[in-house]
């Protein structure tokens, strides 16, 4: 509790950043790949970090990331952008049987291109 920000690792300033922005109980929480910059183990700490204050307080939340891994696990709907234009929105029960080669299919059907972010398929 005494230490300073500047000292905390990136997970646990994440995770302080995180507890910070829901403490006042917000409309809605925005996340822009606020797990992008951590170690495997510090990300999954704080993707769980963030389902359990999600959930708690029912929070309406818009997590903006490209790994497509916690895409699927997380939330109730996924909507996927290329070239700043929306190309896909999957709702609750179709996202629960969609997997990453699923996903990947879907977007070079769209698009008629492969994917070739090298970011999005590290999780392949």
């Amino acid at each position: 509790m005494n230490a300073k920000v500047g000292m905390l690792s990136g997970g646990e300033r994440q995770a302080l950043s995180l507890l910070m922005a829901t403490f006042t109980q917000p409309s809605i929480l925005l996340l822009d790949e606020h797990t992008a910059a951590l170690d495997p183990s510090r990300a999954e700490l704080i993707t769980n970090l963030t389902k359990q204050l999600v959930e708690k307080d029912k929070l309406t939340t818009l997590m903006i990331t490209h790994n497509m891994q916690q895409a699927l696990d997380l939330g109730n709907r996924l909507i996927m952008m290329d070239k700043g234009q929306i190309i896909l929105e999957i709702e609750t029960e179709e996202k629960k049987n969609l997997t990453i080669p699923k996903l990947m299919e879907e977007f070079q059907r769209i698009r008629g291109e492969k994917m070739t972010s090298d970011k999005a398929l590290l999780s392949v």
